[in-house]
């Protein structure tokens, strides 16, 4: 089923009209669940392949939204793979140089909520895809550096025209001058656009798409020697698979179980909507479905879960504590 028949779905089954908040709300719990259910096997990554390229004198990037861990990052110039390693390493390696030339390494320094930071100091710009993404209940909260002092501001969308900040925010491609943008949505409202965040000299630092989340992150390395020249590099990753957005997007679940996008979701709305009964069967077939498709699918070996002991008759009595967050 494509993402808009099964939204159309949950509006038929609580007898909603097509479009409004309703169908809103049900979008979003359906990429909450469509996450659980991703999350709880190994299905929520796959493995992609893009370019990065490197700037004269710049040694720090930002990844694409999506990827959850760099798995080597090649240099087909010189045919050979960088060196990859965690910040401490660095540190012990190459802290307080500033060597310059062909990167030979690439260390792992953080997330953060932009994929670029501002190349000029000024006023940023937001907007978005959508011209319903304006006014008061559609807003924006940006973290940065101005003159050198952690400075926050809120600015408001209006829609497709972008607006400004009033805060000139520091240009800094080699530290973090943008530290985290926030969507802020109000009043049961949601996004509908892609959001964009555009420094003074029109460069796109973040795009975020709705329903992906408030505030993504984003994967940033450095890259040593200091490149002294512009240069493309071959990474491939593990990448999150992306939020259901457009109508005719394709869960990559299988097929069969799709429909588990219909239970869990319609267990949640319609709880809201007094419709305890038909909420609580739709919870229980969401529950056995959910068993069936965890049975055919391969579990996250880093999942871990804690049970009381039902068995020792001695545990929680006399000096022995319960457990705390113990699955009943």
């Amino acid at each position: 089923m494509t993402y808009e028949e099964l939204y159309q779905e949950l509006n038929l089954l609580a007898s909603e009209e097509d479009g409004d908040d309703f169908e809103d709300m049900a979008k979003r719990s359906i990429n909450l669940h469509y996450f659980e259910l991703l999350s709880e096997t190994n299905t929520d990554l796959e493995r992609r392949e893009f370019t990065i390229t490197v700037e004269n004198g710049v040694s720090k990037y930002g990844m694409p939204l999506y990827v959850a861990d760099v798995l080597n990052i090649e240099d087909d110039d010189n045919d050979r793979p960088l060196d990859l390693y965690g910040p401490h390493e660095y540190d012990r390696r190459h802290s307080g140089t500033s060597n310059t030339g062909t990167p030979e390494e690439a260390f792992w320094i953080g997330e953060h909520g932009v994929q670029k930071q501002p190349t000029q100091a000024g006023a940023l710009t937001v907007e978005s895809s959508d011209n319903t993404d304006t006014g008061g209940n559609y807003q924006i909260v940006i973290h940065g550096m101005v003159s050198g002092v952690d400075t926050r501001e809120v600015v408001d969308f209006t829609g497709t025209t972008p607006s400004s900040t009033t805060n000139s925010f520091d240009a800094s491609v080699n530290a973090i001058g943008i530290r985290r943008v926030v969507l802020k949505n109000r009043n049961n409202t949601t996004f509908t656009g892609n959001v964009t965040i555009k420094d003074s000299a029109g460069v796109t630092l973040a795009v975020i798409p709705p329903y992906y989340g408030d505030s993504p992150s984003y994967q940033w390395w450095e890259f040593w020697p200091f490149p002294a020249a512009t240069q493309t590099f071959v990474v491939r990753s593990l990448a999150h698979k992306p939020p259901l957005i457009n109508p005719e997007d394709w869960p990559e679940l299988p097929e069969m179980f799709h429909d588990l996008l219909i239970y869990g979701p319609q267990s949640v709305l319609l709880a809201g909507k007094g419709k305890e009964a038909a909420a609580n069967r739709a919870l229980q077939k969401y529950t056995d479905r959910k068993r069936a498709f965890m049975g055919i699918k391969q579990h996250r070996g880093v999942k871990t879960r804690r049970f009381r002991n039902v068995s020792n008759p001695y545990v929680q009595r006399g000096n022995f504590r319960k457990i705390p967050n113990a699955v009943e």
